[in-house]
């Protein structure tokens, strides 16, 4: 197949996730309420503080309720979206700088705080994110154009079109201690090879941070520039922080808002906050200030002289902002040249100081959660590409069913695995015992996953509910499923799983399960699987919640979503589910076997307290 036709097909696929997205957004038979209880909205939000940010634009901090928690499939650091007033037409479009349960930061689009924006029944809704479209769609156009050879040629590469090299070993002595095991060593080594394309598949636990971090060490010894990205601001973060810990200086551009205080000092804002910096800025943030309390003095329904006095006012504030982020170009550009590693998301490092230059090798880490499209903007900015990752877990979200059926779900990742580029795959595990790592590494890993931690009896637990009258339900007003028996088990005996110390997460793949478990559950933190992937604690509770007599497991049948959810724990896994109806399904009935086979299957008869 022609690179052309792929492109093409490609960007049908787009056009279809963005109107897939325009109506999802936008979906007007729907009530207020509805989306509110989906999670599709923020409403009703409240005012906690307005200011403006380092640019001199304006944020709010808001405060809100959602009944089953914020949807971190809509909503996430870098998100666009709206302030809206639903007893008006009134609109501000902006984007997220922060979200958690209950609180956001929102960064506006606009040049003053809107005249409606202390009116109450204010709410934040998601809006689709047409300019990243659009870039995924110049991108596509100019691998087509064939302008830069070396990238259509890693192109042709991740669709099998044309073959690259095998693997030469290098012959190059590497010094990075023995703090690497012989795969992630083997890794490293290979990554100091010339090839165009590298994949390091890390499945959980195996220390694939660490594996990045050593060979970009060893990269910049051999002074070659180094771009990195990631698909989410949490996983760009974590490699930042353990970059910095490695001793190495990075720069971290993007959405920069909620990182932790050692990262945030290496992002523009943290630099410009410095006092050699910032005393310059202040004042002329100041200067604007004064501007604008003067423009308000002018209201718009004064004349025509006085409107044409705010708005002279108000050029004066966009001069000194276009002044401001001159001088911030100017003190950060040397922070641009001195940094070994400049990160990002894929949208963060679009950023007009990168826009002609050309690294030596980019690294794209959890690179099966990013859509390809969304992937080239940063393997375009390098000669050399290095995937990490794991395609056996969670694959990006896709709004379209259409367009992921056809192939827009499928991460850059994922697309050169089924290519047959050569792949290094880190075997050994530090996270998990041997008796929670045992399934996922015998059903997704080929047995190759070797655990370091020892054998601990009784850390894996599956209670089966066969029996019990245990049945879901569709709460009312709610699309999702629930299994309230199931919740009730874990309330009553989760003291008793959970040692004096420990961390401890209860997760389930349904939004109303996870609803229920907030009222209930107080003491232990609580979250959809797809929320938590990536993160880790010592005890994991997760409840399966399908149970009916007709043997419907709906979207447990996503198997990568419960590959994310058995390998959470490190030290104790309870898993709660009606083995009569999961048994139906292949996956599942070897999973209850696997519990059967390490001591770890249970009956909730011995449990259940009347």
């Amino acid at each position: 197949m022609e690179v052309g036709t792929v492109i093409q097909e490609m960007r049908e696929l787009l056009r279809l996730e963005e109107e897939a997205q325009e109506k999802k957004w936008f979906e007007q038979d729907v009530s207020l309420k509805d989306l509110r209880r989906e999670g599709i909205i923020l409403h009703p939000v409240n005012i906690q503080n307005k200011s403006f940010g380092y640019t001199d634009q304006p944020v709010i901090t808001v405060t809100f309720h959602t009944p089953g928690g914020v949807n971190n499939s809509y909503y996430s650091q870098g998100t666009p979206v709206a302030l809206f007033l639903p007893s008006s037409n009134e609109i501000c479009n902006g984007q997220l700088l922060s979200i958690s349960d209950r609180k956001a930061e929102v960064l506006l689009y606009t040049d003053d705080f809107p005249d409606w924006i202390d009116e109450k029944n204010l709410g934040i809704k998601r809006l689709p994110d047409n300019r990243t479209f659009q870039m995924m769609h110049s991108v596509l156009k100019r691998i087509d154009k064939g302008e830069d050879k070396s990238i259509k040629d890693l192109f042709e590469y991740v669709h099998g079109i044309k073959k690259q090299a095998e693997i030469q070993p290098s012959e190059k002595k590497i010094n990075i201690g023995d703090h690497l095991n012989e795969f992630q060593l083997k890794a490293v080594e290979n990554g100091l090879c010339d090839l165009p394309l590298q994949i390091i598949h890390g499945p959980p636990g195996t220390g694939k941070t660490t594996t990045i971090v050593a060979l970009i060490q060893s990269l910049r010894k051999q002074g070659l520039s180094i771009i990195a990205s990631a698909p989410s601001n949490a996983a760009v973060d974590h490699l930042a922080q353990q970059l910095l810990n490695s001793g190495l200086k990075v720069l971290r551009l993007g959405n920069t808002a909620k990182v932790n205080k050692t990262v945030w000092e290496h992002t523009p804002e943290g630099i410009l906050s410095q006092d050699k910096y910032s005393k310059q800025i202040k004042k002329l943030k100041i200067q604007a200030a004064e501007y604008r309390k003067m423009a308000h003095q002018y209201k718009r329904s004064f004349g025509k002289s006085e409107r044409e006095q705010r708005k002279l006012l108000f050029n004066e504030v966009y001069a000194i902002r276009d002044q401001i982020k001159s001088m911030s170009k100017h003190y950060l550009s040397q922070f641009f040249d001195a940094a070994d590693v400049i990160l990002g998301t894929p949208i963060g490092l679009m950023d007009s100081m990168l826009k002609e230059k050309k690294f030596d090798v980019a690294f794209l880490d959890e690179a099966g959660q990013c859509i390809e499209p969304l992937a080239w903007l940063v393997l375009e900015k390098a000669n050399r590409a290095i995937l990490s990752g794991d395609h056996l877990q969670l694959p990006p979200t896709i709004i379209s069913d259409e367009a992921a059926r056809k192939g827009l779900a499928t991460s850059v990742l994922e697309r050169a695995i089924d290519a047959g580029v050569q792949r290094d795959l880190l075997e050994i595990q530090y996270r998990m015992t041997p008796e929670i790592a045992g399934f996922s590494s015998r059903y997704f890993y080929e047995g190759k996953l070797q655990s370091h931690a020892a054998s601990i009896p009784e850390s894996m637990i599956f209670y089966d509910t066969a029996g019990a009258g245990f049945d879901e339900k569709r709460l009312e007003n709610s699309r999702s499923t629930a299994n309230p028996e199931e919740l009730r088990i874990v309330v009553e005996n989760a003291d008793k799983w959970i040692e004096e110390g420990q961390t401890a997460v209860f997760i389930s793949p349904y939004s109303s399960q996870v609803e229920l478990a907030k009222a209930e559950l107080k003491n232990i933190e609580v979250s959809t699987i797809d929320a938590f992937q990536g993160q880790e604690a010592d005890v994991i509770i997760l409840s399966l919640v399908r149970s009916n007599t007709e043997g419907k497991i709906g979207f447990l049948s996503d198997y990568r979503r419960m590959n994310v959810a058995l390998t959470r724990a490190k030290k104790k896994l309870i898993v709660i589910g009606d083995s009569a109806t999961l048994a139906n399904d292949k996956f599942y009935r070897e999973f209850v076997e696997y519990a059967e086979e390490v001591g770890g299957y249970r009956s909730v008869f011995e449990i259940i307290t009347n």
